[in-house]
């Protein structure tokens, strides 16, 4: 494979074997790109199947599975979702890199970003850890650098290089991409996949909390699900805070030089997930807080659903997640699994907090027991970082919250001393936008 199955371009390689899934809208040049990784045509134009080829690069054996492309500006067949998800099966043991293929020439706007988000859900796997963004057609930058390109283009860009760790590259020419281009992208990867393995100390110690928490049967079962096992990881590695994640070091920048994390006088990326039993209103607070059709309100949420908008100047990322039961109605280990993901959906460096849809109703023991059993997932200091939201605010009818708190009694009581008495009423009837600048503002402050 030319001079690059001889050598490494660069540091020493530390890997044998490496797994690239190759994802992005049709006609982005994802099997030129894979083509080029292997060095030779293994792939065609127009993949309506997904399809695994091997090949070697750098002395490092490489295994790229190519998918079909989805669609952004139509609805994208179910074969081609039902292709992106046998796609991953190739990915034997498992993709180590996602190549999320983004070509120079198109815009990648919220219709984009939507577009990718429904499929990607799909897939049912830890993406961004193992995520990277892949520019083809770099030949049509001109002379434009790439972290000019970048720095033109929407919030929408900019939220998806922040959700891959800033990780992307470049090709010039997909269909034969230059020693210079392969060889920092395998370097990439390289330190991705370091940093993506938890240290010895760490994985005793997930694995001892394992032993101790759950039966053996669930145990064994918890070593054959490689989703849990990450997640698990995640939360060992949580700073105090939960949704705050420690950056790990890459050894190269999250940012381009001179491409500024929070430019003077922009407000900072905020992180909202909405967590509450079922019929809670959360997925319309989604809708209400977004100002747009994001989550459907009369079905059932099974898994989590993210939806992304600038609310007063705010950009701001929305999580909506299953809610929880009282009678039976929801699989409560799914609910749990859902819950403790979720603020992994959010940018990795927005401010994330946790909004705890209460319905303005009937509020007893009973709920508060659920409530605290469900937030656990998320580690003791989950309060800190939660806001209660009294939804169907019209039920109040004039009466005051404080006087509707009182009237609950203790169980109220006590998850808003939890949470430090911050609470917002939201009717989403009214249309009353200050509601929701207030429920950000408050929020910003957490």
């Amino acid at each position: 494979m030319n001079g690059r199955s001889q050598m490494f371009a660069g540091p020493e390689p530390s890997l044998s074997q490496v797994v690239v899934l190759l994802l992005g809208e049709r006609q982005s040049g994802k099997s030129s790109a894979g083509n080029s990784i292997l060095g030779k045509p293994a792939f065609h134009q127009n993949t309506s199947r997904s399809s695994k080829e091997n090949g070697t690069a750098f002395g490092i054996q490489v295994t790229v599975v190519d998918t079909p492309g989805w669609l952004s500006n139509s609805t994208t067949p179910d074969r081609v979702s039902q292709e992106l998800c046998r796609g991953l099966t190739l990915c034997h043991p498992g993709p180590h890199v996602i190549l999320l293929v983004l070509p120079i020439t198109s815009t990648f706007g919220p219709e984009e970003l939507n577009a990718m988000e429904a499929q990607v859900r799909l897939l049912q796997t830890l993406i961004w850890q193992r995520a990277m963004v892949l520019f083809t057609h770099g030949d049509k930058l001109g002379g434009l650098s790439i972290q000019e390109h970048i720095r033109r283009q929407d919030w929408t860009l900019h939220w998806l290089l922040e959700r891959c760790g800033n990780r992307y590259q470049v090709m010039t020419n997909q269909s034969r991409a230059s020693e210079a281009e392969l060889t920092e992208l395998f370097e990439k990867i390289q330190k991705m996949m370091e940093n993506n393995m938890p240290p010895r100390e760490t994985r005793d110690r997930m694995y001892t909390q394992l032993r101790r928490d759950v039966s053996m049967k669930e145990a064994r079962r918890a070593q054959g699900r490689q989703e849990e096992i990450e997640m698990t990881v995640m939360h060992d590695v949580h700073d105090g805070r939960p949704g705050q994640r420690k950056q790990m070091a890459s050894g190269w920048p999250y940012m381009p030089r001179g491409f500024p994390t929070e430019p003077v006088g922009v407000k900072p990326a905020l992180g909202l997930v909405l967590l509450g039993r079922r019929k809670s209103g959360k997925s319309s607070a989604g809708n209400m807080i977004l100002d747009s059709e994001e989550f459907q309100v009369n079905v059932k949420t099974i898994r989590c659903s993210v939806g992304h908008g600038e609310v007063s100047g705010w950009p701001v990322t929305v999580v909506d997640t299953p809610g929880w039961s009282l009678f039976g109605l929801a699989n409560p280990k799914q609910v749990r699994m859902e819950i403790s993901r979720s603020s992994c959906l959010c940018p990795e460096r927005s401010k994330v907090s946790f909004v705890l849809a209460v319905p303005v109703g009937s509020f007893r023991e009973k709920d508060r027991r659920a409530m605290e059993m469900f937030l656990s997932v998320l580690g003791n200091d989950v309060w800190r970082s939660t806001v209660v939201l009294f939804t169907y605010g019209g039920e109040l009818r004039g009466r005051t919250v404080e006087k509707h708190v009182e009237q609950k009694g203790e169980p109220l009581r006590w998850v808003l001393d939890r949470c430090g008495h911050r609470h917002q009423v939201l009717d989403t009837n009214t249309g009353d936008k200050s509601q929701v600048k207030q429920l950000l503002e408050m929020v910003e402050k957490l």
